[in-house]
């Protein structure tokens, strides 16, 4: 697809051994890896905050073991934090192989020189730990009951990446995306237009705006595929509803770069569940309510090393119906074929 992803590796240590760690910074990158420690976090922001969110969207937790950092309780209580979010631990020791809570844990020991890290801190030997504790650890989840509650945990979670100076790009699979809510002004009539005869509070207006806006950052920069049903009737709002959600929808399609997003069709897959995962950041996948009222029960996860295998799922699908669209219709991007479909829906409605 469009991005491609890198093993994240937090690093835990103590600020004596800053100049092995910087090492070690060293040889993740040479080795295609992706180190994040505290030298990424931001100003004026929460620390220790910061600190959870990176460990929490690591692939892999690397805590740096020395006389030093043995005798700091934030190491322990990070490595504390990782091992509860089930986020694989490969700890690095010099010198001495580690205790307390990690004695049982498979460590790298290297002497002052670090000599032998290029070979032990592999892309391969990393890929294996995150593949085996994928398998063997269940990732930790987080559930919105209601709509808003889904909502608002949407934007929080693709906020929190945004906060890490980090986007992903964009899948989603059901209804019209989140690229269906309007980029407009809370004020502006089309808010309510697209609720027909129903009225909507301006909180939850707030909510899909902040959705809207934050899911977009992240597509602008790193792309979207999209997988959604234009064929879907909104009966419950009726058809100015219908229209101005198309059109919307249509309107995103259009102003993005061609090289930045692919979109199908799959007409008819309402009552599936619907998917959004942004980069392997995170994934979401909601249970749809009645037809037109939005979904519940949404489930939300931030565990990296089994997000992989929900991107190898969405992928093949989504795969699976661009070549059967760009067969049946040839000689057209998915994004024309799309498009096209949208305007041959809208036509039929306004002509009725």
């Amino acid at each position: 697809m469009f991005d491609r992803t890198e093993y994240r590796v937090f690093i835990s240590y103590s600020r004596e051994n800053l100049r092995q760690v910087q090492s070690i910074v060293d040889v993740l990158k040479k080795n295609g890896l992706h180190p994040m420690w505290d030298d990424n976090i931001r100003p004026g922001a929460g620390f220790h905050d910061q600190i959870k969110n990176f460990i929490a969207h690591a692939h892999v937790f690397m805590p740096f073991i020395t006389e030093a950092s043995a005798k700091r309780s934030w190491v322990h209580q990070e490595i504390g934090y990782a091992m509860a979010l089930n986020i694989p631990v490969l700890p690095v020791c010099l010198g001495r192989k580690p205790g307390e809570m990690i004695r049982d844990l498979q460590a790298i020991v290297c002497e002052e020189g670090l000599d032998n890290l290029e070979t032990e801190l592999s892309i391969q030997k990393v890929e294996d730990l995150v593949k085996t504790g994928h398998k063997i650890t269940a990732p930790l989840y987080e559930c919105a009951e209601y709509h808003e509650d889904r909502t608002s945990m949407m934007a929080k979670y693709a906020k929190r990446v945004l906060e890490m100076g980090e986007h992903g790009h964009v899948r989603q699979k059901g209804a019209l995306s989140s690229f269906h809510i309007p980029d407009k002004p809370l004020t502006n009539p089309v808010w309510q237009r697209r609720y027909g005869k129903y009225s909507v509070s301006r909180f939850r207006c707030r909510l899909l705006s902040e959705e809207r806006t934050v899911l977009e950052k992240h597509a602008k920069e790193m792309g979207c595929s999209l997988i959604i049903d234009p064929s879907l009737t909104y009966e419950l709002y009726g058809p100015e509803a219908r229209v101005v959600r198309l059109k919307t929808l249509l309107d995103f399609i259009k102003d993005m770069p061609d090289d930045k997003v692919r979109v199908v069709t799959n007409e008819g897959m309402h009552l599936e569940k619907n998917v959004t995962i942004v980069g392997d950041w995170f994934f979401a996948e909601s249970v749809s309510a009645a037809l037109g009222e939005g979904y519940k029960h949404t489930i939300f996860t931030r565990h990296a090393p089994s997000i992989r295998s929900r991107i190898e799922a969405f992928d093949q699908e989504f795969e699976d119906l661009f070549n059967r669209q760009c067969s049946e219709v040839k000689g057209k991007s998915s994004k024309k074929i799309v498009t096209d479909r949208i305007e041959a829906i809208l036509a039929d409605i306004i002509k009725k």
